[in-house]
Order: C-alpha cells, then structure tokens, then sequence
C-alpha cells in the first residue's frame, strides 16, 4: 500500500492549531509520521503540539529558529525542509500543509486517490475561505490549476524531479511550472474543499511584496512577463502598495543581477508558460 507523510511549519498559531490537528487525527487514513515544526513561536504553538503528540505516535514535533516576523515565503520553506529532514520512515507521497485548516473527511484518501494517475505529481483540495457575510467560499480568485502552498501534496518522484522546494517567495508558483517542465501533471480537486481560517491577504507586507518581484527576476520572467505578472497581482489584491513594491523588487534584481534560481532552459520555459497563464484566472 502507498504512504505518506506530512510536514507542517507552524508559527504562533495557537488559535487554528488545535482545529488542524483535530482535522487531521480524525481521518480514515492517517500518515506514516506527522511532523510539526514549531517556527520561533511565541505562544501555545508548541504545547499544544506536544499535547497531541502524547496521544499520536504517529506525531513528532521539533523547534525551528527563524524570524519572529509571520511572513509567506523563505520563512516557511525553510522550516518545512527543516522538517522535510527529519523523515524517518519510507514514504511515496509527501504533504506540506499550514495550521490553519480544516481538513474535510476523507481528505487524505481522496488526495491518494488522485495520485492514482502517475502522470499527476501535485495534487491538493480547494480552499475556501470565511466572507464577512459568514458564508465559507473561494474569496481568493486562482487559477483553476494552481494548489495553492497551504495544501501541497506530492508525488516523491516529482518533488526530487524538481529538486525539492526553493526558500524564495513565489517557491508554490515555481513548483508547479517545474513539474510541468518534467512531465508533470498539477491538479486540484475543486469538490474537496478545505477551510482556510486565516484569509491570505492578512499576512502580506510591504516587505513580502518586496520579494515577490525579485523572486520574478530571479526565476527568469524577464522584464516584460515580470512586469505583468505585478500588474495581475495588482487586479487580485487590488494593492496599489503591491504593484509598488512588487515592480521595484523586480528592477532591484536587474540593479543587483542577483542569481537566478532556475536554469536558462527552464527559465525559457517558465516564460512561455507564465505568458500563455499571465491572463487567465
């Protein structure tokens, strides 16, 4: 039978936690080892994630340094590979998931399910978020194929394919286009919806935008496909602050010539695709 395992970074997340794990600790299939990573929190975090591993043997936590900033991106990355090394047990299939979900039942079955096709190499469910109005709904507008970050799963081929997971803002974008790029197939199950308790706009900054425009730079958008893909963050987020920022992290990685992160061939690629997409939802 095929197994999985999970990592899941965490920082300062004492108020969702003990909903994802509950989430989690309920499905019909559970994984080989669960790995919690407290990320230089400073709440609960960490003592609830002991308060579960009492009763899991499945779960195993460990502490992580790293800013004391909640921020996307390097942050997160790099707690997740920090836990990504502490595997101990066989696995075909590999989940990054954030605490702030709710998993829905039978979540994990229905992701292994989709894996059936070795074609696909990143699958994940559809999150949903909590309108003012009370409703649950997609109130973030995506591409219909793009898993977003909090809900990746991989196929162990395709996430060794692509070389694992790169610390830079934009790492949930680049992944799918580099398992593309192999061969890959990215799928979401758009049925299987997942509850996000902390709405995405709520965490950007000005320094993150900052970083989302170098990250174009450095995975080879080049100047026009970078400048677009700012313009489209602008219309989702609707931020003249992200446009702002966003463009000038793009002209300093020109100013800098920072390194790249993607090899020229793949950079060709990842322009191409990045035009095709730059207009769709």
């Amino acid at each position: 039978m095929k197994t999985f395992s999970i990592v899941v970074p965490a920082h300062n997340e004492e108020k969702f936690l003990p909903l994802f794990l509950k989430s989690v600790c309920s499905q019909n299939l559970l994984p080989e080892e669960l790995i919690l990573i407290d990320d230089n929190s400073n709440d609960r975090t960490k003592k609830i994630m002991l308060d579960y591993q009492k009763n899991n043997n499945f779960i195993r936590v460990f502490s992580h340094k790293s800013s004391s900033e909640h921020m996307p991106g390097p942050k997160v990355v790099n707690a997740f590979l920090f836990g990504y090394s502490k595997f101990t047990k066989p696995y075909d299939f590999i989940f990054k998931l954030d605490a702030d979900l709710i998993l829905p039942a039978k979540y994990f079955q229905l992701i292994m399910n989709a894996f059936s096709n070795p074609r696909i190499g990143i699958v994940g469910g559809s999150l949903i978020e909590l309108s003012k109005k009370g409703t649950w709904g997609n109130s973030h507008p995506m591409k219909k194929n793009h898993v977003r970050g909090g809900l990746k799963a991989y196929s162990i081929e395709c996430y060794r394919k692509i070389g694992g997971l790169i610390p830079e803002m934009g790492w949930d974008t680049i992944d799918e286009i580099l398992a593309n790029y192999h061969g890959y197939e990215v799928k979401v199950l758009n049925n299987v919806k997942v509850k996000h308790l902390r709405p995405i706009g709520n965490v950007y900054s000005r320094n993150s935008s900052f970083m989302q425009g170098q990250a174009f730079y450095k995975m080879r958008y080049g100047i026009i496909i970078g400048t677009l893909a700012c313009l489209k963050g602008f219309v989702i987020k609707k931020s003249l602050s992200f446009l702002f920022w966003s463009i000038l992290g793009l002209l300093s990685g020109y100013l800098k010539k920072e390194s790249h992160i993607v090899s020229k061939s793949q950079g060709e690629f990842i322009r191409k695709f990045r035009f095709k997409s730059i207009f769709k939802a």
